[in-house]
């Protein structure tokens, strides 16, 4: 049934496509589109990770900056 049904949409889309050849380069701007996002997921998570470990890492690096700032003044009005 599934199978049939899928048959009469691609029936349906060519019939159409053939109609109107924008609605054709939309749909196959689409797919394109869809394609290289689901392509490219696997790389955008691990850009995300980085992302956030860098910001996690550059907030470590911060606190730690202003400690020992404090901490080399405070030795410095001793």
């Amino acid at each position: 049934m599934q199978s049939l049904e899928s048959h009469m949409e691609q029936l349906r889309r060519r019939r159409d496509d053939a109609r109107d050849p924008v609605l054709q380069q939309l749909r196959g701007m689409l797919e394109t589109l869809q394609q290289h996002e689901q392509s490219h997921e696997p790389q955008q998570a691990r850009l995300i990770s980085a992302i956030d470990t860098l910001r996690q890492t550059t907030a470590d690096l911060a606190g730690s900056s202003d400690q020992l700032e404090t901490s080399i003044l405070h030795k410095i009005n001793e």
